[in-house]
């Protein structure tokens, strides 16, 4: 696989844009350069530390620290073009951290979302009202995760959806 100047700079285009879609190749290529961005930025803060005194080590690290900040938004941006491509609301990245369930309900309740009323209705229909949400916040946090890996592994559709064209032609 080759890596070309216009690949690179079309996923630097794409880093902090929420809208549109990312195939699973897109996807990984740029958790790869953000991957390598933040090691070089921690690098950066760790040889900063050991050579200056500490007041020095937070006026210099100032800028490495906004830049890592910026590379989480990045993050969570091609994660919401991930789930795009599979036909899946952007809000299915918070759904899907270990604590979930906090951001679910909370779209809830701002009705917000209607996965999250599908997943709060599902929820109370289980049976004991106080079983169904103890079990949901026992076992959210295990689920969330290797559904995760799930949709990040899955290929995503090969037409035309709500959020986007297909990227695969």
């Amino acid at each position: 696989m080759a890596i070309s100047k216009e690949s690179v700079l079309g996923l630097l285009k794409k880093w902090f844009n929420f809208s549109g879609r990312a195939t699973r190749k897109d996807y990984w290529m740029t958790v790869l350069w953000q991957f390598v961005c933040a090691v070089a930025l921690i690098l950066h803060i760790v040889i900063i530390s050991a050579i200056f005194k500490d007041w020095l080590v937070c006026l210099l690290s100032v800028p490495f620290v906004v830049a890592l900040l910026s590379l989480i938004v990045a993050a969570y941006a091609n994660l919401f073009r991930r789930f795009h491509d599979l036909g899946l609301s952007g809000f299915w990245t918070c759904y899907l951290t270990p604590c979930g369930l906090f951001f679910m309900y909370g779209a809830y309740v701002m009705d917000a979302d209607k996965t999250a009323t599908i997943g709060i209705d599902r929820i109370k229909k289980v049976g004991s009202p106080w079983l169904s949400w103890i079990l949901a916040y026992v076992f959210w946090p295990m689920a969330s995760l290797f559904g995760m890996l799930l949709v990040l592994l899955s290929p995503g559709q090969k037409e035309d959806n709500v959020y986007g064209p297909n990227p695969y032609v």
